[in-house]
C-alpha cells in the first residue's frame, strides 16, 4: 500500500504542476486598458498577430506571462494588445504614479519577489493536492476493506472528519479537508486502481 501511494504521488506531482501554474495565472485579475484604441499607426497590430514581449519592459514594471504583460507591482495581467511601451508606461504613471521614477533595479527586485511568491504558492498547492490524493486512496482502501457502500465516504465519513478536525484542532486545519476527493465515482476508481495494482504485484511474483 505504501509503495503504491508513492507511485500515486509521482503521477500526482506532474499533473499538479500544470494545475498550480493555472491557479497562479488565474489569481492575476485580467484588466482592460481603456485607452487601447488610442494607439498610433506605427503601433497598430492586426487582430491575428500577437505582440511580443521585450526584456526592456521590466523598466515599466512588466514581465511576460504567457504572451501577456504582467505588472510586478499590482499583479494585474493586461491583454496582449497592451504589450507596447506607450501603454505599459501609461499604466505605470496612472496606476503606480509613486513608482514612475524608480530605476530598473527596483522593478527587477519586484520581479524576483513575484517569482519567489509564485514558486512558494505552487509548492504549497502541490503539497496539499498530493496529500489530498493520498488521503483519497487511503479512504477508498478502508472502505473496500470494510465492504461499505462507496457513497459513505462523502455522505457520512467526510462530514464527521470535518467536525472532529474543527473540534480537536481548528478551522484553519479543517479548511483543507474539502479538497480530498471522495465522490462515489472517485472512490470506485480508487478501489479499481488499488485492485489493479495488487493483481499486477501478484502476477510479477508468480
Amino acid at each position: 500500500m505504501a509503495r503504491w501511494l508513492k507511485g500515486v504521488k509521482r503521477v500526482s506531482t506532474s499533473s499538479n504542476d500544470a494545475e498550480c501554474s493555472k491557479a497562479v495565472r488565474a489569481e492575476n485579475t485580467t484588466i482592460t486598458d481603456p485607452d487601447d484604441n488610442a494607439t498610433t499607426s506605427s503601433s497598430t497590430v492586426s487582430k491575428t498577430e500577437k505582440r511580443k514581449h521585450d526584456e526592456s519592459y521590466i523598466g515599466f514594471g512588466f514581465v511576460d506571462s504567457n504572451s501577456s504583460p504582467l505588472c510586478t507591482l499590482c499583479n494585474k495581467l493586461l491583454p496582449n494588445s497592451s504589450m507596447a511601451p506607450a501603454k505599459l508606461r501609461r499604466h505605470l504613471k496612472t496606476v503606480h504614479s509613486e513608482s514612475k521614477n524608480k530605476n530598473k533595479e527596483f522593478f527587477v527586485r519586484n520581479k524576483e519577489e513575484l517569482l519567489e511568491s509564485q514558486k512558494s504558492m505552487m509548492h504549497v498547492t502541490q503539497t496539499i493536492n498530493e496529500k489530498a490524493t493520498e488521503a483519497s486512496y487511503l479512504f477508498s482502501y478502508r472502505i473496500a476493506q470494510a465492504g461499505e457502500a462507496h457513497t459513505v465516504a462523502e455522505n457520512s465519513i467526510k462530514p464527521c472528519v470535518l467536525d472532529i478536525t474543527k473540534c480537536m484542532l481548528d478551522e484553519k486545519s479543517a479548511k483543507h479537508l474539502p479538497t480530498v476527493p471522495l465522490s462515489n465515482d472517485i472512490v470506485s476508481r480508487r478501489i479499481h486502481d488499488l485492485a489493479s495494482y495488487v493483481k499486477k504485484e501478484l502476477v510479477t511474483r508468480l
